[in-house]
């Protein structure tokens, strides 16, 4: 394997790259250990040949996802035979120069020519392809970005939407491209939706770009549906009006990465500088999400065996947390999970909706609350098989004539409320580890709160269970408002 150490890819040997690392580089201050290109295995019999930029000792790894039709035809030298005028790979010493890990993957081995690249990049091996590829570059850095350009959004998207990337910090999209496998499918806004709902996300367009600019629009618009808490949106104005392609041949005739806008050309260091500056800024809050061992997976995607025994109220675990206690148990086969709790004093518990009740409710009575005081109800949920939540709750357990009575219904996998009654807000928040914290604000007369937690199927309360569907229940609080 041969080590690159010039921009121009001129070769050196490793003792005259140590003499003369600090002046070999055009573009800002150098922290590069090596830069190489190697082949990482993605799945059986399968590989892909990467440019691996590794800096000494990376706080942040990224990944960055070419355009067009991703065949770099990177050889064992380093060197990139399709795809310089491309904004990613123009760019990539960007990063690199401030000291982030960087891949530039070529396509897997077994696509390359003259097998079909159609349809390629919505295929379910090229996410296996990623997700192997993001899993090796966690064991360089404890953060990984993706950054994708034109149809590389097409790539990252199809990932999320197979769920293959969840591990990643966040996503960068760049004059993003999205190619469906057909007209009608939904398979990369479904991608945009998980994503946006999960980690921070990115975009970045010009105003004059009409190739992406609805795109960026349609992911604008998803985020403002889901409220996504970490994604930002950048329009650009501005830089050449002319592009001038290294090479000629590279692209089609009209292929909007000859266009300027779209190429943003002229733009490079204030699109760089401004991603750099947003990976600082959001890497402080995304989550240190090494993928999980395949010997502990995340417990909300275990696909265990139907259940059918509902559990009885007197075999649930014990709480410890003060003025709590559970109250009711109806439809559900409860069963505490090895997992770090959430709130103290609550186990963290699977509930799974039985085939033999059409009403599924857990339900815990907190007292020892401040009399007409208004709280905030909160639980801690994951969604298992497609479950949503109903968050209801009561003031005078054990009466027919409660003061104050409301519920919401939360939408899991969307990230949004479908319904609400006789409450005074509510809302749903993403937190680590795909915890999702769904709240309520009501009020107590007496100082005493029935809480109740329902999965659902959809929207509807009252269905069979199938043994599976249901949520991981991670604790119920209720907090007093000012």
């Amino acid at each position: 394997m041969a080590t690159i150490w010039s921009r121009k890819t001129a070769l050196m040997t490793a003792g005259a790259a140590a003499i003369l690392l600090a002046g070999m580089f055009d573009c800002g201050p150098l922290n590069a250990a090596s830069v190489t290109a190697d082949n990482w295995v993605t799945r059986p019999d399968t590989a892909v040949r990467v440019l691996l930029m590794k800096a000494n000792q990376p706080a942040n790894a990224v990944m960055l996802l070419p355009g067009g039709h991703g065949n770099i035809n990177l050889d064992s030298q380093g060197h990139i035979g399709w795809g310089e005028d491309d904004f990613v790979i123009r760019t990539r010493w960007h990063y690199f120069d401030r000291g982030l890990a960087v891949i530039v993957p070529d396509i897997a081995n077994d696509h390359k020519p003259p097998v079909s690249l159609a349809g390629f990049r919505t295929s379910e091996p090229h996410a296996d392809d990623l997700r192997a590829l993001s899993d090796q570059l966690h064991g360089m850095a404890p953060k990984v970005w993706i950054i994708a350009y034109d149809t590389g959004a097409t790539s990252a998207l199809n990932a999320f939407a197979r769920g293959k990337i969840d591990s990643i910090a966040g996503l960068v999209l760049i004059s993003p491209i999205l190619e469906p496998p057909n007209a009608d499918s939904t398979l990369l806004i479904d991608g945009a939706k998980r994503a946006l709902g999960r980690m921070p996300v990115l975009v970045i367009g010009h105003q004059f770009d009409t190739c992406s600019f609805p795109v960026l629009d349609r992911i604008r618009n998803a985020a403002a549906v889901l409220r996504a808490p970490h994604f930002q949106a950048i329009v650009l104005n501005g830089g050449q009006t002319q592009f001038m392609l290294h090479d000629a041949f590279a692209y089609p005739e009209g292929s909007c990465n000859t266009r300027p806008a779209h190429a943003l050309a002229g733009l490079e260091e204030v699109v760089t500088s401004k991603i750099i500056d947003w990976l600082s800024r959001e890497g402080a809050i995304a989550v240190d999400a090494t993928p999980i061992s395949a010997s502990a997976p995340d417990i909300s995607s275990l696909d265990l065996p139907p259940v059918s025994q509902v559990t009885a109220l007197s075999a649930l675990p014990d709480p410890t947390t003060p003025g709590f206690r559970w109250e009711m148990v109806r439809g559900l086969n409860v069963q505490a999970v090895d997992a770090d709790a959430v709130v103290g004093g609550q186990p963290v518990l699977r509930l799974t909706t039985t085939p033999n009740d059409k009403g599924h409710t857990l339900a815990a009575r907190l007292t020892g609350l401040n009399k007409n005081q208004t709280y905030r109800v909160s639980a801690w949920v994951k969604s298992v098989a497609g479950g949503n939540v109903e968050l209801a709750a009561l003031d005078r357990p054990g009466t027919d004539t409660p003061v104050n009575n409301g519920d919401a219904i939360f939408d899991l996998y969307n990230h949004q409320v479908l319904d609400q009654s006789g409450i005074q807000g509510r809302d749903i928040e993403q937190h680590s580890n795909y915890w999702q914290k769904v709240w309520i604000n009501l009020a107590t007369s007496d100082g005493q709160l029935l809480v109740a937690i329902r999965p659902l199927n959809g929207r509807r309360l009252l269905f069979p269970g199938d043994g599976k569907l249901g949520l991981i229940l991670g604790g119920i609080e209720a907090e007093p408002l000012d």
